[in-house]
């Protein structure tokens, strides 16, 4: 009797919330399709966050109504605002230990899943958005059992009646997860200015496209930090020429100590990367052939395309509209990430823990199970750590682990022509960066 194929298996990083199919594998990595999760070796790694083969789980979606019919039918329970990793990681969370409470998602987009960590590196890949989408949102929402509401706006959250309003409807809540985001910052000096980003899939879709049809292309980044070097890396080997225009005088200035930024430097500049520190953006002059890049120095630069990773900023509206603490984001209890309102909860990119921002993608799924938790009723504890931080510039990996102090000494371990490793010790903490392979 012949045996039948095993069926295939879905593993889900905890770290990132990236899914590894068995039909697909991981080509990249040298992983065929077809090879099953036991079969990989224990030392391959998540091809999007860094982390280790027991850092996966096995993943089993939700099979449910149709979204419209659940959409429709929504009365009264869970409200998730955004569409983005954080809010489809507190529905993936909340479905894995209740399979029937209703719940409602409101997304100002179209609620595609897919991994935002991979946008600064898509276009160095050539890819395309049927490449980095999975799923679209209204695939995801038949898979978790979920009402999704695309293409719809919050227009205010009422605490004392539990209420969310939005451009589709009222609806009442039981408890209510925001997972907003964050937009990027624009300067008050480039306000009005045609500039791209790769915060969201769609933006990143006018920029590759912008990107194809341009041919040879001048590219200038407003911006030297973790976005602005992985673009400048990936750029580099699609334009005629890349120009980073930084305030600070070395790139990643925020996250690596001064010897291990003049390293990276040297990198981009290797790879033809022009990098500008010390320098701030006065003005942008639009014409129909190019824009011309006015800086502080005095000097102009000219643009075929101009992206703007500037960091990003938490929007305080819809905070505001429920009456909800806010500094650098939504302030959420760091035990429970209940908001100032009960009943309110908050994870990602929106929210900041006394005022600290939390902008990394690794502690997402953590949070999300705790807020699944608390929504249902139990009791669970989030202990924030600092995520480990790995720059997604291929030519040169870059990891950096723990809390670093401003002024605390580093000490060089390893310094060779391929390898920088840092290390800061302090009271507080230990810090470590590594630079190379």
């Amino acid at each position: 009797m012949t045996q039948e194929a095993p069926q295939r298996q879905l593993h889900i990083c905890r770290a990132c919330g990236l899914i590894y199919d068995e039909d697909k594998g991981d080509p990249d990595s040298g992983i065929a399709p077809g090879t099953r999760f036991e079969d990989i070796p224990d030392d391959w790694e998540c091809p999007l966050c860094g982390v280790t083969k027991a850092d996966f789980e096995p993943f089993e979606p939700f099979v449910a109504p149709e979204p419209a019919e659940a959409a429709a039918s929504f009365r009264s329970g869970v409200i998730v605002i955004g569409g983005g990793i954080a809010g489809w990681a507190a529905v993936r969370s909340i479905r894995g230990l209740d399979s029937e409470v209703p719940i409602l998602m409101v997304t100002a987009c179209s609620g595609d899943t897919y991994h935002k960590p991979e946008l600064s590196l898509a276009i160095g890949r050539n890819n395309d958005r049927r490449s980095l989408v999975s799923h679209n949102g209204h695939e995801q929402a038949t898979a978790c059992g979920i009402g999704i509401l695309e293409n719809t706006f919050v227009v205010g959250i009422d605490s004392k009646l539990h209420r969310v309003r939005t451009t589709r409807g009222t609806y009442t809540y039981t408890a209510c997860v925001i997972a907003s985001g964050a937009r990027p910052f624009r300067p008050p000096a480039i306000a009005g200015t045609s500039l791209f980003s790769v915060n969201h899939i769609d933006d990143w879709e006018q920029l590759a496209s912008q990107v194809d049809q341009s041919g040879q292309t001048r590219a200038v980044v407003i911006g030297g930090g973790l976005i602005g070097c992985e673009l400048a890396e990936n750029l580099a080997s699609r334009c005629e020429s890349v120009t980073v225009v930084e305030m600070q005088p070395l790139p990643l200035a925020t996250l690596l100590p001064e010897k291990g930024g003049r390293r990276l430097l040297t990198h981009l500049q290797s790879i033809g990367v022009n990098f500008l520190g010390s320098n701030k953006v006065l003005e942008i002059i639009d014409t129909e052939e190019c824009s011309s890049v006015c800086l502080e120095s005095g000097a102009t630069i000219k643009a075929d395309f101009i992206i703007l990773a500037t960091g990003l900023v938490a929007d305080r509206r819809i905070a505001s509209s429920a009456g909800l603490s806010f500094e650098n984001g939504i302030l959420v209890d760091p035990h429970s990430l209940e908001t100032s309102q009960k009943n309110i909860y908050a994870l990602g990119d929106c929210i900041s823990f006394n005022g600290h921002p939390s902008r990394y993608v690794e502690p997402i799924n953590k949070q999300a199970k705790v807020i699944a938790n608390a929504v249902l009723g139990r009791v669970a504890r989030y202990e924030h750590k600092d995520p480990v931080v790995r720059v997604k510039t291929p030519l040169l990996p870059i990891t950096i682990q723990g809390r670093r102090v401003p002024d605390a000494p580093w000490v060089t371990t390893t310094d060779t022509e391929s390898l920088l490793v840092m290390e800061q010790v302090s009271e507080e903490s230990k810090a470590t960066i590594s630079i190379g392979r």
